[in-house]
């Protein structure tokens, strides 16, 4: 499993697979799923609006080929209620949209931090859940963790936070190297004068 990250908006790169987290108290949606709302002229807002998703926990809905965005596929990814989320919850929701990629026949994905910036848990944890929670997935079938490429989209000032959440992966899940985060360290070796 190969992990990088970009600090530019979801909507100027190219994605395969576009992951975003959506919650049941957060009207319109905010983060990079309120930006991608507002790329598709309020697709997002009228759906919840209409009653036709609602942002429930692991609640899936996949869009293919969105207009105004580069992406094959965007799956917005019900995190239930923001007041109500966890590191478990992050993990559990993380585990399941590798589930979604993968049922998808999909090998890369990016995604976001569900509600960074707008919780009391911190990017570093909740970088650690989700990266456990993919990697937990992907490692019942070696080839399958092999051959996938993920994109954490964070921003700059975040990148202090997600370096941190590298670490404390390291520290506590036993992966012996399957988690491969060399292509990220250019971003970190800018931020601190090191490479991780």
């Amino acid at each position: 499993m190969k992990l990088r990250l970009t600090t530019d908006p979801p909507d100027r790169k190219e994605h395969e697979c576009l992951v975003l987290g959506f919650f049941s108290d957060e009207r319109p949606p905010r983060g990079y799923c309120g930006l991608v709302d507002w790329r598709l002229n309020g697709m997002i807002s009228r759906e919840i609006r209409q009653a036709h998703i609602g942002g429930e926990f692991l609640e899936k809905v996949a869009i293919p080929k969105p207009a105004r965005m580069n992406a094959q596929m965007l799956i917005l990814f019900g995190c239930g209620s923001l007041a109500g989320l966890s590191y478990d919850s992050v993990y559990d929701a993380a585990y399941e949209m590798a589930g979604a990629v993968y049922a998808l026949k999909l090998s890369d994905f990016s995604f976001d931090l569900p509600g960074e910036g707008r919780t009391v848990l911190t990017s570093a944890g909740m970088f650690e859940a989700m990266v456990a929670g993919f990697f937990d997935f992907l490692s019942g079938d070696v080839a399958r963790l092999d051959a996938m490429n993920i994109c954490l989209m964070t921003a700059k000032e975040r990148l202090q936070e997600v370096a941190d959440g590298i670490s404390r992966f390291h520290k506590n899940i036993r992966h012996h190297g399957a988690v491969d985060f060399s292509a990220m360290e250019p971003h970190f070796s800018q931020l601190t004068g090191r490479a991780l």
